[in-house]
């Protein structure tokens, strides 16, 4: 009885360290980049970036991913900090988030090197106001303990879906423009480890 007790407990440890659906990922910074473009006197365009970005997929395939507004980087350091104040308002939302619940099973079958498109369906919760979005994404598997989830398409933040329009209207002024977009478009490469 004691060593059927014991093969039955060692087959459990053993299926369960197995199941490599059951491990969290967590988002590897160092790899991971989310970009977005401005646009001012209608034809200037600019890439910026955010340098901190954290989150996971956990063992049900939620995936959770949050960017630190103050790690806004334009290239122009007094830009980053009107950005920080005025539009951001970062010292009263710190952070963006975005949530989406991935296929569990897709994860679980992706192999080493298979790559699959999908549409996600998420929420965007950035500046006290939430709204969802579709996204087209291409999930890709790098190697046993590492995955990669790029945008195929860039979505778009538009500044009124999240009462950020004075914000923008006010760096508009501070920087003498004609005019500055009130659609952003952006893009993410983010790889996640195990």
């Amino acid at each position: 009885m004691r060593q059927t007790a014991l093969i039955t407990i060692t087959l459990l440890v053993t299926a369960i360290i197995s199941l490599p659906t059951l491990a969290a990922w967590k988002l590897d910074n160092a790899s991971s980049d989310l970009t977005f473009i401005s646009v001012k006197k209608g034809t200037i365009a600019e890439n910026h970036h955010f340098s901190a970005l954290v989150g996971d997929i956990d063992e049900q395939a939620k995936v959770k991913v949050s960017v630190d507004l103050a790690s806004v980087n334009t290239n122009i350091a007094i830009r980053d900090e009107r950005m920080k104040q005025f539009v951001f308002e970062t010292s009263k939302y710190s952070s963006a988030n975005f949530t989406a619940q991935l296929d569990q099973s897709m994860l679980a079958a992706l192999s080493v090197g298979d790559n699959k498109q999908l549409m996600v369906n998420g929420q965007i919760d950035f500046h006290g106001l939430q709204q969802d979005v579709a996204l087209e994404l291409s999930v890709s598997r790098l190697s046993e303990n590492k995955i990669i989830v790029n945008t195929v398409k860039p979505f778009f933040i538009k500044a009124d879906a999240f009462g950020v329009v004075a914000g923008i209207t006010k760096l508009k002024e501070l920087a003498a423009l004609p005019s500055i977009d009130y659609v952003v478009p952006v893009s993410f490469s983010v790889t996640f480890i195990r």
